[in-house]
């Protein structure tokens, strides 16, 4: 076992300072060159595609921690007894009554916010810690982000609601958390969902992917117990919990990318059209691949852009294999200034491919690139677990695990280090076939920072 253990850490050493890839990005996607617009007809008949095919499905729902991040200025501005993010906190009180969790403040507090007589400290206390409301502490999944028909509703019971417009073809709704909040999230679904015409899994990242920190002279760390230190390895660590699912189609959605209620249509003509998306390219790449028709897959490449249009193969043999790969169908929003994952073509070994690719990824000289990037992934994303010939798949098998991303991060006020795992949608889909379709912002409202739940999209 301790064998096994150094040469974990080895290879992560290794990996971590001295063998990590840059993606060789070509350029960015763009409308017409990577990126595909559909017109009214097209959205249409896709729709119709996807009810024709009457698929099985199951949401995937990677749930992040705790909220704290969501109230970082109110912890710092804690922190430093009001010296610190003042003016961001005077913004938000301005504004506290607008909030969905408003209405989980004590009369007390509601009674002195009224009256003007409130110590901004105390009040701040009261939100994050243990004694109050514990919004520090509470999984993203529990915080109120919406009132709907008078009550406060969280992002757990609002992907339950959005699957339930998709009966009968729901099998099951999958939401990863954090072992921390397993039972707590549990207990909320024996509230929140106590009978479903569906199955509701939880899964847990396994702690065995937890990576090793090093210390800015590439050593080792541990806790002051003597257990190494290790910290959770990214969202690419999910990819186990991932491919345990079988339904026809897999719709992959973030925990806060979630839209107030009076969006639910908007947002389920949205997955449809995705999925009709998908079924159509999966069945037209099936009949060309059992005819072995060139002609066919060149004017479908043409539409879709799978790969890019330079690519020069001079025989099936070639294009054979890349056709058996996974195929997943991808949302893009145009890019309004949020930070993040974009869609870039990437040179190959044959032609090349696409692929979403995060900021931290991304080398100085390669910034440049970035600027050019006009759309923004807001995953949302149809996949299978099966390929066009009807082959489970072990998506294992399509990591480049070159393409994991280091970490630096402020612990105890030193400079520490650790890797985390290819990005479940960048490195872990890195041998992919990727289709990228331009959709509305309207579906895109992530909440990563408390203040984005006053956008329009998140009220009434």
């Amino acid at each position: 076992m301790e064998k096994d253990v150094d040469k974990l850490i080895k290879e992560q050493k290794e990996r971590l300072f001295s063998s990590l890839s840059l993606p060789p990005i070509a350029r960015a996607c763009t409308l017409s060159d990577g990126i595909i617009t559909l017109n009214a007809a097209q959205r249409t008949y896709f729709k119709g595609v996807f009810t024709m095919k009457k698929p099985s499905i199951s949401f995937f729902v990677p749930a992040s921690g705790s909220g704290s991040r969501m109230f970082d200025f109110l912890q710092q501005f804690l922190g430093s007894m009001g010296h610190e993010h003042a003016d961001d906190v005077q913004l938000f009180m301005r504004n506290v009554d607008s909030f969905a969790f408003y209405h989980l403040v004590s009369v007390s507090w509601k009674e002195m916010l009224s009256r003007g007589e409130v110590d901004l400290l105390a009040f701040c206390d009261y939100l994050l810690g243990t004694k109050g409301l514990d919004f520090s502490g509470k999984p993203k999944a529990l915080f109120p982000f919406h009132i709907f028909h008078d009550r406060t509703v969280v992002p757990l019971e609002g992907h339950i609601r959005l699957g339930k417009a998709f009966l009968p073809w729901l099998r099951v709704i999958h939401f990863t958390v954090q072992r921390d909040h397993e039972q707590r999230i549990k207990d909320s679904l024996n509230s929140i969902a106590p009978s479903c015409p569906f199955q509701i899994e939880i899964s847990i990242q396994a702690p065995e992917s937890d990576s090793f920190v090093f210390d800015e002279f590439q050593r080792v760390m541990r806790n002051p117990n003597g257990d190494f230190l290790k910290r959770p390895s990214g969202h690419g660590a999910l990819l186990p919990n991932l491919n345990q699912l079988d339904s026809d189609l897999i719709l992959i959605k973030n925990i806060d990318n979630l839209q107030h209620p009076k969006s639910d249509a908007q947002v389920k003509e949205i997955w449809e059209l995705l999925c009709g998306v998908y079924l159509e390219v999966f069945d037209k790449l099936k009949a060309l691949f059992l005819l072995e028709d060139w002609e066919a897959f060149t004017k479908l490449n043409a539409e879709y852009q799978l790969f890019t249009s330079e690519m020069e193969m001079t025989n099936w043999t070639t294009l054979a294999p890349w056709l058996l790969r996974p195929l997943r169908v991808c949302g893009m929003v145009p890019n309004e200034g949020m930070s993040g994952g974009g869609p870039f073509w990437v040179h190959g070994a044959e032609f090349a491919t696409k692929q979403i690719i995060e900021k931290s990824q991304l080398g100085t000289s390669q910034m440049s690139k970035l600027m050019e990037s006009t759309h923004f992934n807001p995953v949302m994303m149809v996949i299978s677990p099966f390929n066009i010939v009807g082959q489970r798949l072990d998506l294992n098998e399509f990591v480049r695990e070159d393409m994991a991303m280091a970490v630096k991060k402020n612990h105890f006020g030193n400079d520490v280090f650790y890797l985390e795992k290819p990005g479940l949608w960048n490195g872990s889909m890195f041998e992919w076939n990727t289709i990228f379709v331009e959709i509305p912002s309207a579906v895109f409202s992530p909440v990563k920072n408390v203040m984005d739940l006053l956008k329009p999209s998140h009220r009434e």
